[in-house]
């Protein structure tokens, strides 16, 4: 666990408040966004929460106009990545209050792109409960406050995650739609700065999720989009580093069950493998959550004795005791 106090700012000793101390709260949410996608929510959800705090506290002080709009932006994106971490460690409850403050406070900071980010977020959260309507809602939502701020990149996120949620229902000629236009947004985006909430999603990131949801595509339409899939997701894994270690844990899963849906179970089986070892080093519940599907693939080919290894060894890793 991340410690809480590992910078030395604190917001109680100041009356007024100025850029430099909202640019210190910046730099932390950064820092602890960045340990959530090495090691998993679980890693940092204290310490985010703790900054929660301080960030409340620095809203009932007193600051000009132009610095209170940053920090209603500034807390809200706090508040985005505490929702994030509590999805991630399986604190739901916790995770839609910290949405629904975070969307009050990016409306308030006039910050559409950063609505659009929480939007996509609420909408992930639905799409891994298999809420896919509801999943669906955010994603539309968000797609209209992504028009609003003129962010390309955030349009490309947000129409990639629609193929998947219709990837999910089986609708074959939405998603590959989806998909076509979320590549053209993300071209169009160019390669200028990112703001922090979204800088995660490279090249790297719409290939893996492309890759993915051809996947799910894969399962639920037809088999023969593993022939397009696994490549991408081959690419991806090698594009991912040890930054982003949760991130190629997912790619590794969604490779292993594309292996096993083409038939090449000791490819598929092997990758699996590593997928589970890549899991055990996260504080991540959604990393248990997202192995389940390829136990299921595993299982349905138990004449295997790779496939009956893989599922022993995933059954042990999401049964075991996990603190996060």
């Amino acid at each position: 666990m991340v410690d809480p106090e590992f910078t030395g700012f604190r917001p109680g000793s100041l009356d007024r408040l100025g850029t430099s101390e909202i640019e210190q709260l910046e730099l932390q949410t950064r820092a602890l966004r960045k340990v959530d996608y090495q090691c998993g929510g679980g890693m940092c959800r204290d310490a985010v929460v703790v900054r929660v705090h301080w960030g409340h506290e620095m809203l009932r002080m007193h600051a000009t106009d132009p610095v209170r709009q940053r920090l209603f932006v500034a807390v809200a994106d706090l508040h985005n990545l505490a929702g994030w971490v509590c999805f991630d460690s399986g604190h739901m409850g916790a995770a839609h209050h910290h949405f629904d403050v975070a969307l009050d406070l990016a409306d308030q900071g006039g910050n559409d792109d950063l609505v659009a980010n929480i939007h996509y977020r609420q909408g992930r959260v639905n799409l891994h409960y298999g809420a896919l309507d509801e999943a669906l809602s955010h994603f539309q939502r968000g797609q209209l406050a992504a028009a609003r701020s003129g962010s390309r990149l955030a349009a490309s996120i947000l129409y990639v995650n629609q193929a998947w949620a219709y990837a999910k229902k089986g609708d074959e000629e939405l998603t590959l739609k989806l998909l076509d236009r979320a590549k053209t947004e993300f071209a169009a985006a160019g390669t200028g700065p990112s703001p922090d909430w979204a800088r995660f999603f490279t090249e790297t990131d719409l290939v893996a999720t492309a890759g993915t949801v051809l996947t799910e595509l894969a399962l639920t339409a037809n088999s023969r989009h593993t022939r397009e899939a696994i490549p991408a997701l081959t690419e991806a894994m090698r594009g991912y580093g040890p930054d982003m270690a949760r991130s190629r844990s997912f790619c590794l899963i969604a490779l292993a069950t594309c292996h096993l849906v083409a038939g090449e179970a000791d490819q598929g089986c092997a990758i699996g493998s590593q997928a589970v070892s890549a899991g055990e080093t996260l504080r991540s519940v959604r990393t248990k959550d997202r192995l389940r599907p390829l136990k299921q693939q595993a299982d349905l080919r138990a004449d295997h004795p790779a496939s009956r290894a893989l599922s022993d060894y995933i059954t042990t890793f999401i049964t075991s005791p996990t603190h996060v």
